[in-house]
């Protein structure tokens, strides 16, 4: 899959769904949104961050044949495709799960603080598993998971059908599982409180329902007792009040499951701490997890991920990184590196440069390698572009290049590639245009709001009719003396009052002093009598009345002025028609709607 690709559609679709609501009639205007979206304005360039490689934690057979984990578990723990996939090879473990392993048989509680991708769920599920064996299964409820989202739990459930169910025969799985959110039907929930599984995926919700319910007490409470693992996937969620919250409930669930000489808490998080050092991130995340837990976790059973270089170029000089972009040539390239194979393309200076860029550095007091903060590949092109001396568009392609090849590249020994990069694209839901109440030709328009431009010119924000693309400037008006007014900018669009409406200002459909005369007004709005033609009670109200306003939102009613400021008091999807009548006595305006810029 080239990723690039995939995030270029995706703006693409963005774009034009966004672009298909408002249609602009003033050409200024609408070259003005059309510029901030070729400039990006809604959708700046992702952020880039590359899956760093891991330090190796063995097989799990090498984990078997040190005794750490059951001899089930070499079967269990294999990439399986199908149901009647037994697998072939057991998985390779990073060192910071084989870590959790050997902490999770000490018995003590710890924290998993790893980056997204590493890997967290499999290093309390390996432990999980293996307890289970070797206490056997059908025995209550071992473990409780606790998600954040029931999203999380469903996906999870998933992962582990791959590894419990898949390769074994209906009724013959090793290990049980089940999830617990509140999401089963009757008869699901009716068959997990009469057998109760050994390993339970639910949410703090529901687990604080488990322990307030009769039915569920009786089943599933009584048979997780001397529970073995409490798990809160994501801790660093659990803060402030909620915090707080699902503290109390960590005690109460040891408490109701007498548990206090049994119970082993997991944290898992990819964020949860700052700090200058890893070792002051692992002593302030023992800190919050002993707090969370009801027990104290040691500053040394905070689990952090160890990296190496998937690459082994280092510190590629300027004239070999000229060599490589020239090389690649697009996206598309033939340059035969990028087909060579994982020893070539992970010797390439290119690749190192990236993986340098975008995916690892040293903890400047330490020497430790840690992740790299993300950034854009437009940012890393203009760096690369003056240490090698080539264009910057050119870097860019060479960069994406080098980074597809990458993903597609296979470690013959793990079956994991090169690189793993994931982009982080941010879309934002437009902003508004602004503009002031000078004429049509030269007013100011502004994608930024300030309350007036210099020379005391008050900015009002846009709205526009879906129907023609006809522009109003949104405001609120406050009467002086009965007749001269103050008007505002107003950035709610739906009218909160009558005080709400919208301005109209233009040179060349003036709003006329008698609408009814010049067929200004929707046929609705007339009524026929004696005298002739009249508006009826219930729109005199909302026929636009004409102002002369000054730049600074100042002015008084025009009278027979010319060229006028209409001010429309529009409460309602119909009486938008009047303003809209403004520009064409044909046109009628079913809706506004702000601008996207």
């Amino acid at each position: 899959m080239d990723a690039f690709r995939v995030h270029e559609q995706l703006i693409q679709d963005y774009r034009s769904f966004t672009e298909g609501f408002v249609e602009i009639q003033d050409q200024r205007i609408r070259q003005h949104v059309e510029q901030q979206a070729a400039q990006g304005a809604q959708w700046p360039p992702p952020w880039l961050a590359l899956n760093p490689a891991f330090a190796p934690g063995g097989r799990i057979d090498e984990l078997v044949a040190g005794g750490l984990l059951h001899p089930e578990c070499e079967r269990i723990f294999r990439p399986k495709r199908t149901v009647e996939d037994t697998g072939e090879v057991p998985i390779t473990l990073h060192r910071h799960q084989r870590d959790a392993v050997e902490v999770a048989r000490t018995g003590s509680s710890y924290v998993l603080t790893t980056g997204t991708g590493s890997g967290k769920s499999l290093a309390y599920i390996a432990p999980i598993v293996d307890r289970v064996l070797r206490e056997g299964s059908g025995a209550g409820i071992k473990a409780v998971v606790v998600y954040p989202m029931n999203a999380l739990a469903n996906s999870q459930r998933e992962e582990l059908a791959k590894f419990l169910t898949h390769g074994y025969g209906e009724g013959d799985e090793p290990v049980t599982f089940a999830r617990y959110t509140g999401q089963e039907d009757d008869e699901t929930r009716r068959q997990i409180l009469s057998h109760p599984p050994d390993i339970l995926l639910t949410n703090y919700v529901m687990l604080e329902l488990m322990l307030t319910r009769p039915e569920e007490r009786r089943s599933l409470v009584r048979a997780a007792e001397g529970l073995r693992f409490l798990v809160l996937d994501e801790l660093h969620t659990y803060r402030g009040r909620q915090g707080a919250d699902v503290a109390m409930l960590v005690r109460r669930v040891r408490e109701s499951c007498q548990a206090h000489d049994t119970l082993q808490c997991i944290g898992t998080s990819a964020t949860m701490a700052s700090g200058d050092t890893q070792a002051e991130q692992r002593v302030e995340v023992a800190r919050v997890a002993s707090q969370i837990f009801g027990t104290t976790v040691a500053a040394e059973h905070v689990i952090t991920e160890t990296l190496v270089r998937a690459t082994t170029t280092r510190a590629p000089d300027p004239t070999s990184l000229r060599q490589a972009v020239r090389a690649r040539g697009d996206a598309e390239s033939d340059d035969p590196v990028l087909k060579a194979g994982f020893d070539a393309l992970r010797a390439d200076p290119l690749a190192s440069w990236v993986e340098d860029t975008f995916g690892i550095t040293q903890e400047p007091s330490t020497g430790t390698l840690i992740r790299r903060t993300p950034t854009t590949v437009e940012r890393a092109a203009a760096t690369l572009a003056e240490l090698a001396g080539v264009a910057k568009d050119n870097c860019a392609i060479a960069i994406r290049a080098t980074l597809l090849a990458g993903s597609r590249t296979m470690n013959p020994l793990t079956g994991r590639p090169l690189f793993a990069f994931r982009l982080h694209q941010f879309l934002s839901k437009g902003g508004t245009v602004f503009t002031t109440l000078e004429p049509d030709g030269s007013r100011p328009i502004e994608s930024e709001f300030q309350v007036e431009l210099p020379g005391e010119r008050r900015l009002f924000p846009l709205a526009f009719c879906r129907e023609c693309g006809q522009e109003y400037l949104m405001a609120r008006r406050q009467l002086r003396d009965g007749h001269d007014a103050v008007f505002t900018a107003r950035h709610a669009l739906r009218p909160a009052d009558d005080h709400d409406g919208y301005l109209f200002v233009s040179d060349d459909h003036e709003w006329p002093v008698d609408p009814i005369a010049e067929s200004r007004l929707p046929a609705t709005w007339i009524a026929q009598t004696s005298s002739g033609s009249q508006v009826v009670p219930a729109r005199r109200d909302d026929v636009p009345r004409r102002y002369r306003v000054r730049p600074d939102a100042t002015g008084a009613p025009a009278g027979g002025a010319t060229p006028p400021t209409v001010w429309s008091r529009r409460g309602s999807r119909e009486r938008s028609a009047s303003a809209c009548a403004a520009v064409s006595p044909t046109r009628r305006c079913a809706a506004t709607s702000s601008a996207s810029s």
